[in-house]
């Protein structure tokens, strides 16, 4: 019979199939995000269905991943990263990582083969309410995303193995899950899937993670959106 151990971790490893594949297309599917288009006024309807997409990643990577986890017996939310706890401190270094990631980033948002992608949002012309709804589901998405990666499966993979395969395991299935992105996305995030494993590990919960992968995700779409021909930023008058 199998180890409530056992069981978690193989939960964790089928949903992280099933509930990203129902998260990825249920938001690609046209027919079904193209029913809400009018969602804020101030973003035309391509606008609408990103932050929908994007809502969806919330649901499926994060909150139908703690319900599980809530019904699973044995442990709680905060066995699995959602916590405020710190087990130990960050390390000095860490700090060191948003000025790389905000450097890297302002050269790497020029591409052309980033700007094709980016910013998600596609408008030629953006307020300062578009930019604070899009900065929000970022964050939010984020946080499922991180909780079901760095949270659900990291943690669940610690039961039964130790620190090494457990990070690889999650980045091959972190990698795994940006390869419709093509293979410069899917290559960077090896080091930062490593990077977001250790950092979790050391502290005990996700929002480390969280954090720097926001500062990822905003300033690439800020930095992209300096640099796009077509689009432009205009505050309020």
């Amino acid at each position: 019979m199998s180890s409530p151990e056992n069981l978690r971790f193989s939960i964790a490893i089928l949903w992280c199939v099933l509930g990203f594949a129902s998260y990825y297309f249920l938001s690609q599917n046209n027919s079904f995000t193209g029913k809400f288009k009018s969602i804020f006024s101030v973003l035309d309807g391509q606008g609408n269905q990103v932050v929908l997409q994007r809502a969806l990643g919330l649901l499926f990577l994060g909150l139908l991943s703690a319900l599980i986890i809530a019904i699973l017996p044995g442990k709680g939310l905060q066995d699995f990263g959602l916590n405020l706890t710190f087990i130990e401190p960050l390390p000095w270094w860490s700090w060191l990582l948003v000025p790389v990631i905000l450097i890297l980033g302002y050269f790497t948002a020029k591409s052309p083969a980033n700007l094709q992608q980016y910013p998600q949002i596609r408008m030629q012309t953006w307020t300062p309410g578009i930019l604070i709804i899009s900065s929000i589901s970022w964050i939010m998405f984020l946080i499922g995303y991180e909780f079901l990666f760095r949270g659900f499966l990291l943690f669940a993979s610690l039961e039964i193995m130790n620190p090494v395969p457990a990070i690889a395991l999650n980045t091959a299935v972190y990698a795994f899950a940006h390869f419709y992105k093509g293979p410069g996305e899917t290559f960077g995030t090896i080091p930062a899937g490593i990077l977001f494993c250790y950092l979790t590990l050391l502290t005990g919960n996700i929002w480390t993670a969280v954090f720097l992968h926001a500062v990822m995700a905003l300033s690439n779409e800020w930095f992209s959106l300096k640099a796009h021909p077509d689009m432009q930023f205009k505050s309020a008058s």
